[in-house]
């Protein structure tokens, strides 16, 4: 008997990233996803997505690979009520700023968009991998989102 998975099904719906190499999505109930960026070796500077050359001390070759950590707080936001074909609306769309300085673009969910009040400037909030939409085969598109932490996940991580 082979240790690999049978194969799936023809036309069975899998799970895509919306692009690869921007974030790490969990196998398994213990592992954690996380964002894929890089940090400057030469002045801590943390980027995502990844960049060749480091836009605070202006060098080449002084990028490397950074898992990014998975909480931060929400810097700045908006609901938007339009979207692009396949796509969601209304959404909160915000930048986060995380706990080790990166800062980023992101879809916010676990809140409701029409609610002025279910998220505010310094709402704390953890990365997760959701569906973002599906193709035309029914594939569900993957891609990273923040949503706002639990008051009982307060602290963990």
């Amino acid at each position: 008997m082979s240790d690999k998975q049978a194969p799936e099904p023809a036309g069975a719906p899998r799970q895509i990233p919306a692009q690869e190499g921007l974030f790490h999505q969990p196998d398994s109930p213990d592992d954690q996803p996380y964002l894929i960026g890089n940090r400057c070796r030469e002045c801590g500077f943390v980027s995502f997505p990844k960049l060749i050359t480091c836009p605070r001390c202006i060098k080449k070759g002084t990028m490397e690979e950074y898992h990014l950590v998975r909480r931060g707080k929400v810097d700045m936001f908006a609901s938007c009520n339009a979207a692009l074909p396949g796509f969601k609306a209304p959404s909160v769309q915000g930048y986060i700023t995380l706990e080790d300085g990166g800062r980023l673009w992101s879809l916010i969910t676990g809140v409701d968009p029409d609610d002025v009040n279910a998220i505010k400037v310094g709402t704390e909030v953890e990365l997760v991998i959701e569906k973002l939409r599906e193709d035309a085969d029914g594939n569900e598109i993957m891609s990273y989102k923040f949503r706002p932490v639990a008051a009982d996940a307060k602290g963990k991580d």
